[in-house]
């Protein structure tokens, strides 16, 4: 059972997508840099609906997967 976790984990390291790394690093930077516009803007109060709203768009990319086609 262990062997065949492993096994799946090596190959999806195989299979490693720059594009999708990229766009999933994108994603995140888009984030952290809306953050800091509400909390240069006194916004901060509007961080947890931010937060929320993240959360819930990794669930979704989790469901649905990153596919592009």
């Amino acid at each position: 059972m262990r062997a065949d976790a492993v096994q799946a984990s090596a190959d999806k390291m195989k299979s490693f997508d720059f594009q999708n790394f990229a766009l999933r690093a994108l994603i995140v930077l888009a984030g952290g840099v809306a953050a800091a516009l509400f909390v240069l803007k006194g916004q901060a109060s509007a961080l947890p609906a931010l937060a929320v709203g993240a959360t819930l768009g990794v669930c979704a990319m989790m469901r649905y997967g990153p596919s592009a086609e």
